[in-house]
């Protein structure tokens, strides 16, 4: 049997970080506003009669065989396959092939994407019929074992569901809903929004958990601007089922001001540079995707200013990547 399983990857225009537990039971729920875009993951299951497991990494040229009942297994550069088969042992020897198509540290939740696809193909490897909340919570929970610091499900939801999300996490778990013209958004929202990599690749744990811990201690005022960013994406929310446009970009500016204040290393001097050198070509807002620290980076425009903007970000460093925003989330194909 081979089981291939592809997730989308997104971007998200506000509200990240509200998605961690214990986080938004702190500040009485969280929300995030993201959409799922056509930069895809995907992992290759396949049944082997030997006993062995073979992991294989097309993107990051990695490659391991393991005993299928070795107890010590290392855990890098492949430790999200391996934590997966850890949570989710296969009875019968394995052949994973996985593939990010977004570049490392991207900050666009490939990880997580890539980590739904092998959990969708585990069940089905494992004969296992999980729900897309189970898949969810299981992801998460992986995720959160792997980097050592908490991990929020905006990403893994983003990649099960597609589409654009609006995301509400509080005391009953998570509740999202889509929006309320899909095709009209979708298309308003590739037409005014440039993805593109800083060349500084990013790792959110560390970010996250400074964040964390700050609002655990009540140290300073990161609760209180996390319940603003909140604020924020749900009115973005309203304003993109509005389809007021110029609303959408003046809120994805105040979150990202919001952002860069909650911890060092939110944004760099490189960060900084490419989104001086969109503005000054005629952007509307620019943020980091994810918590930041690098990655990609979303900047509002102008059709009429896109070509413009597009040129400045890649003479100040940054590097374009196109998408689509995408309604189907998670897809699977078995063959026997």
């Amino acid at each position: 049997m081979i089981v291939e399983v592809t997730a989308p990857n997104r971007i998200d225009l506000a509200g990240g970080t509200t998605d961690l537990y214990p986080v938004y039971l702190f500040m009485d729920g969280g929300f995030t506003v993201n959409a799922s875009i056509s930069v895809r993951s995907k992992a290759i299951l396949r049944v082997l009669e030997e006993p062995v497991i073979r992991i294989r990494s097309l993107d990051l040229g990695s490659s391991i065989v393991l005993g299928l009942h070795d107890e010590l297994w290392p855990q890098e550069p492949l430790g999200l396959v391996l934590k997966a088969l850890k949570a989710f042992p296969s009875s019968c020897g394995l052949e994973i092939v996985t593939e990010n198509e977004a570049p490392p540290g991207s900050g666009l939740g490939a990880s997580s994407a890539l980590l739904v696809s092998i959990i969708i193909g585990l069940s089905k490897i494992r004969g296992e019929n999980w729900s897309e909340r189970q898949i969810i919570h299981y992801a998460a929970d992986v995720e959160t074992s792997l980097i050592g610091v908490p991990a929020g499900k905006q990403d893994h939801i983003a990649a099960l569901y597609g589409g654009v999300s609006f995301i509400g996490f509080g005391y009953t778990g998570f509740q999202r809903r889509k929006c309320q013209r899909p095709k009209m958004v979708n298309k308003a929202l590739e037409e005014m929004i440039v993805l593109s990599y800083t060349g500084e690749g990013r790792f959110s744990g560390m970010n996250n958990w400074d964040i964390t811990r700050s609002v655990i201690e009540k140290s300073g005022s990161v609760r209180s601007k996390l319940v603003d960013i909140r604020d924020v994406a749900i009115r973005l929310s309203k304003s993109i089922d509005a389809e007021d446009w110029d609303e959408v970009a003046g809120l994805v500016d105040c979150e990202w001001a919001l952002r860069r204040s909650l911890a060092p290393g939110v944004s760099t001097p490189a960060i900084d540079s490419i989104i001086l050198a969109a503005r000054q070509s005629g952007a509307m807002a620019s943020k980091i995707c994810g918590a930041g620290g690098g990655g990609c980076m979303i900047t509002v425009v102008k059709q009429k200013n896109r070509d413009r903007v597009e040129r400045a970000i890649v003479e100040a460093g940054g590097s374009l990547i196109p998408f689509r925003i995408v309604e189907s989330g998670a897809s699977l194909t078995i063959k026997n």
